[in-house]
């Protein structure tokens, strides 16, 4: 663009030199005038002339059959010859918009080869539908391809369930409360049998969520799966979150699988655990809501055991942060007589 400005004033002296040399040549500018008339009735006459020619016209396809996908890209375009006066023709060589022809695929003939399903539309069907497409002046000659073909497969439907699938990220001492809800849990798919039958689930579409501190709520658009459709397409989410306080509770040690002949003293008899909890759920969990034990099949070593390790065996859901102490007890173990 630079050099187009810099060269501008060179170009503007020599179109100036050549006007200058045309008026001061009066018969090359006489010429020149004959010349240019001469050329533009030449042009006008043959335009009154008649004229064939072959348009490239683009389609376009409507009322596809509900239960039918399909099955790669119709032909787009379609060679027409037509007949009329250069004034007419001209403005479709000089790249006349042509708005797409619509074909009604509902009105095609049908066809089945083996599993595949078709449909069609000859050549004079399709010389029919352009029918008034022209103006009056201009002739259809012909129409260059012989037959319309379109394929087709059965549409497959299910049902599956919607999975969340986005990162959340907390402020300090606020977490997810509850399960994550999704209305609806599950939807729709529809599309060929053969993708449809691959298809176990859909996943929300992925985002990332920063410092939250309070419960959210979204309408979420569901991740595109190409060449199906998902009825709906968004799912409302809506994700508890709540401040968590830490809590402390005392949990008795049970004795898991303990010999008949043996009875198992533990000291100490319970452990210490922490954990963190939702502020709103504080004061409803409770000690029996936790299961920790010793057990005596965990022992590797000949002999009885001095010590086990204690295990966590069940706890409620929602609670986070979990710790304990002690993680090792000692074990007192006693004779048990065949008749006590």
């Amino acid at each position: 663009m630079k050099r187009f400005k810099e060269n501008i004033p060179k170009w503007t002296q020599k179109a100036r030199k050549v006007l200058a040399a045309v008026k001061k040549n009066r018969d090359l500018l006489v010429f020149l005038l004959f010349l240019v008339l001469a050329t533009g009735l030449w042009f006008i006459n043959a335009l009154r002339k008649e004229y064939t020619t072959t348009i490239s016209y683009p389609l376009k396809y409507t009322e596809f059959p509900d239960d039918y996908i399909l099955l790669g890209k119709p032909q787009s375009k379609i060679q027409i010859q037509i007949r009329s006066l250069g004034f007419s023709i001209l403005p479709y060589h000089m790249g006349k918009l042509l708005e797409p022809h619509i074909l009604k695929v509902s009105s095609f003939r049908r066809i089945k080869t083996e599993n595949r399903y078709g449909a069609y539309l000859p050549n004079h069907e399709i010389f029919k539908t352009f029918a008034g497409t022209f103006p009056k002046d201009i002739q259809l000659v012909s129409i260059s391809s012989d037959t319309l073909f379109i394929y087709f497969e059965r549409k497959a439907r299910k049902k599956v369930p919607v999975k969340f699938n986005s990162q959340l990220k907390f402020k300090p001492q606020y977490y997810q409360s509850a399960k994550i809800k999704l209305k609806p849990d599950s939807i729709e798919v529809s599309g060929p049998s053969s993708l449809v039958d691959s298809i176990s689930f859909v996943n929300t579409e992925f985002k990332t969520y920063e410092a939250l501190n309070d419960s959210l709520v979204r309408n979420m658009s569901l991740e595109r799966i190409r060449n199906i459709e998902l009825t709906p397409s968004r799912v409302v989410v809506s994700i508890p979150i709540e401040p968590f306080t830490e809590k402390n509770l005392s949990i008795p040690i049970t004795h898991l699988n303990i010999p008949d002949t043996l009875s198992l003293k533990t000291f100490p008899d319970d452990i210490n655990l922490t954990f963190t909890v939702a502020a709103s759920r504080f004061n409803t969990v409770r000690a029996q809501d936790f299961s920790v034990a010793v057990d005596y099949s965990s022992n590797t070593t000949p002999g009885l055991p001095d010590r086990l390790k204690v295990r966590l065996i069940s706890q409620p859901e929602g609670i986070k942060n979990i710790s304990y102490s002690p993680l090792f007890v000692e074990c007192l173990f006693k004779r048990v007589k065949a008749d006590d």
